[in-house]
Order: C-alpha cells, then structure tokens, then sequence
C-alpha cells in the first residue's frame, strides 16, 4: 500500500468535469449531424447546400458568378437594358416568327423559346466577325434545343443531347446579327 497515492479532488473539480463532458457531447453531436447529412447529399442532391456565413475571403476561391451562370457573358456578350425612350420597329413575336424562319431546324426541336429586348454589345476574337456596341436587338433564345438522332447503327446507345441557341436580331430591320450555340 506504500505505492498508492490518493489524489484528493478540488470542489471546483466536479464543475469543471461537468463542462467539459456537456462540451464534449455537443461536439459529437454536431459531427453526427454533419455525417448524417453528408449521406443524405450523396442519396439526393436536390438537399440544399447551406450559405458560408463566415468572412474568409482569402480562403475561399472569388469567382465572377456571370461568368459561370451566364452562358453569354462567358462567350464575350454583354446585354444592358435599353432606354425608356427606344422601341424596336419589330414586335417581340414579329421577332420570333423572324428568327423560326431563319433557324427552322432549331425551332422544331427546341424545347421552349422566348425573346427579350435589349441592347447587345459583342466583340469577336475574329476580326472577320463584325463587332457590336449597344445594338438594340432582339435575342431569341431557344432552349433545351434537342439534336436529331444519331444513326442508331453505329452506336446503339447513342442518346440525345441538350443546348442552347441564341439568335440576335436587329430589333429595327430584322437581320439576323448573330446566331450561337451555348
């Protein structure tokens, strides 16, 4: 019994065990509901990704959310809103009705189309591509364009893919300015 020391508690001792284990628990709790929602993303990914409420700026990558959400500005299009005081000689579904006729294969398999009025700045990498700076145009815009079907022969598995079709249209005379694929 010479060996044994006994060690005498403190009274602050117990409060201080106490904290520490309510601390503890929270702790685990907290990485639980992190796993646990962890795995629900991975089942559905429709589950929401909660905001950064922090201020890291240095840590976190700065990126321009035009440049990744909008498909034209990431091809060099600028769109501005026009003056209250221009209107286009052509009626928005003077426009659509324009711009089916030049692209009729787009406006067959195009899953939705809708015109905007606006003013349109462009300025090719090509210097054979005319450049534009606040043109009043209308962009006709043809979404979930749906290519025809490929040649079942050679790929069995070939499936149909989905893009996006841009026509710009000059908003007094009709011609077409640009036509893009996004």
């Amino acid at each position: 019994m010479a060996g044994r020391k006994f060690l005498r508690r403190e009274p602050g001792d117990s409060a201080l065990r106490r904290f520490s284990a309510l601390v503890g628990i929270a702790l685990i709790g907290v990485a639980v509901l992190w796993f646990i929602w962890l795995l629900v993303r991975q089942v559905n990914t429709a589950v929401p990704m909660p905001a950064t409420t922090l201020p890291l700026p240095h840590v976190l990558p700065q990126s321009s959310p035009t440049a990744q959400d909008n498909p034209l500005a990431s091809a060099g299009i600028t769109l501005s809103s026009p003056g209250g005081s221009q209107t286009p000689r052509l009626t928005q579904q003077q426009a659509i009705l324009l711009a089916d006729q030049m692209q009729p294969e787009v406006a067959a398999h195009a899953g939705k189309v809708e015109a905007l009025y606006t003013l349109f700045s462009y300025r090719g990498s090509n210097p054979d591509v005319a450049s534009f700076q606040n043109d009043p145009v209308w962009l006709v815009h043809y979404s979930n364009v749906s290519e025809p079907p490929a040649a079942t022969s050679a790929d069995p598995h070939a499936s149909s893919t989905h893009h996006d079709f841009y026509v710009f249209l000059d908003a007094n005379s009709g011609r077409e300015l640009l036509a893009i694929w996004l």
